[in-house]
């Protein structure tokens, strides 16, 4: 095998395709690469198992073949070759399995291994492709995926639900103290399909998808996976087994006190607010809702911080807490000037969500003493 790269080309392929390659495994190939260049185009592939991406990246193909070469070694010697214009990046395979990759009069040789003992990303059948655009799909993922769990004790809260009805398309959150939900509406109707997507997954194709509004992906739901592509570049992810939360049950639109506030004025008095809980997660911010003005109050052993917004006012007055950093995740993600907060008793979540309910977070409360009120 020998090809000919730009050195911009193969570091952008694989950092795409490194996010999949495993770092801790009993299975030494996984920690590998594969470069192949046996179909008249070159792919590079990482392959964790549970989930795979494949890219094309431009090059020459003076000699096909494909070897997988150790990810991190490769990677490293990549990104600190010199920085020349054309295709002046070569690598070469040595009948042995060595490679060799040379760039001007810096050459590596380094051991490859055998492409053949290279996992295979698993086959999915691409029946109806449910298109999206990657602006509006990396956005979605942004705005709910700080609400999934850590997956130790509950595989599927360390996922997202995604779920295509008609030319609706939603994808949810939760993790036990909160519900993150977004939805946009596709430019065409498909057959009704629902999974729970790995977080990690999505985290992963957020950041390697840069496209924007007129950028679209594919989404083909195929048993127990899910294929994402786009441009040149192919994520498959095993999906999460079983079924979802009933998480309509959880929501509601009944509520005894409404407020409309400026956005950006309570997450500026909620971050001044998170300096007297740095040393407790747990300290409650207390929100006071009277006369058309919301208190803020959060006490610790450092000291206390208090603010006053005004607020347009529906219903009664309360007296409720919660968790500062929960209400900074929600509102961090919400693009409004002003955003309306309902809720019903001090026991009871806040909903955050606007008319359309494009997006909706519940977040629940949390107790507080007496005298952390006065």
């Amino acid at each position: 095998m020998k090809l000919f790269f730009q050195k911009n080309d193969l570091v952008s392929a694989i950092q795409i395709v490194g996010r999949a390659v495993a770092s801790k495994t009993t299975m030494s190939i996984m920690e590998c690469i594969l470069i192949d260049a046996m179909e008249g185009q070159i792919s590079l592939t990482g392959n964790k198992s549970e989930f795979g991406i494949e890219t094309i990246c431009p090059g020459v193909i003076e000699e096909a073949g494909k070897i997988a070469l150790e990810a991190k070694l490769f990677t490293e010697i990549v990104k600190r070759l010199p920085q020349t214009e054309g295709n002046n990046l070569c690598i070469e395979t040595e009948e042995n399995g060595n490679c060799i990759i040379r760039c001007e009069k810096s050459v590596f040789k380094i051991m490859g291994r055998n492409a053949e003992e290279f996992p295979s990303l698993p086959s999915v059948e691409k029946q109806e492709a449910i298109t999206v655009s990657q602006f509006s799909l990396r956005n979605m993922i942004n705005q709910t995926i700080f609400s999934t769990a850590n997956g130790e004790n509950n595989k599927k809260m360390a996922g997202e639900y995604f779920e295509i009805k008609d030319n609706l398309f939603s994808i949810t959150s939760l993790d036990g103290h909160r519900i993150s939900i977004r939805k946009t509406f596709l430019k065409d109707s498909y057959s009704e399909q629902s999974a729970i997507v790995p977080k990690e997954v999505l985290s992963d194709l957020s950041k390697i998808m840069t496209g924007g509004l007129e950028d679209m992906v594919e989404m083909y739901f195929s048993g127990q996976y899910l294929l994402f592509h786009y441009e040149n570049t192919t994520v498959v992810t095993q999906l999460v087994d079983g079924e979802y939360f009933h998480v309509k049950q959880m929501l509601s639109t009944d509520y005894e006190t409404k407020i409309m506030v400026n956005r950006k004025q309570l997450l500026e008095d909620i971050d001044r607010a998170r300096i007297m809980a740095r040393d407790n997660d747990k300290q409650p911010l207390i929100l006071k809702i009277a006369d058309d003005s919301l208190s803020l109050k959060i006490i610790s052993d450092l000291g206390r911080m208090d603010a006053e917004i005004p607020v347009k006012q529906e219903g009664k007055d309360l007296l409720i807490g919660f968790n500062p950093n929960f209400l900074m995740d929600a509102l961090q993600n919400i693009e409004e000037e002003e955003v309306s907060l309902y809720f019903t008793i001090p026991r009871s979540p806040v909903f955050i969500r606007d008319k359309e309910e494009n997006y909706i977070y519940m977040i629940l409360p949390v107790n507080f003493n007496a005298d952390q009120v006065e």
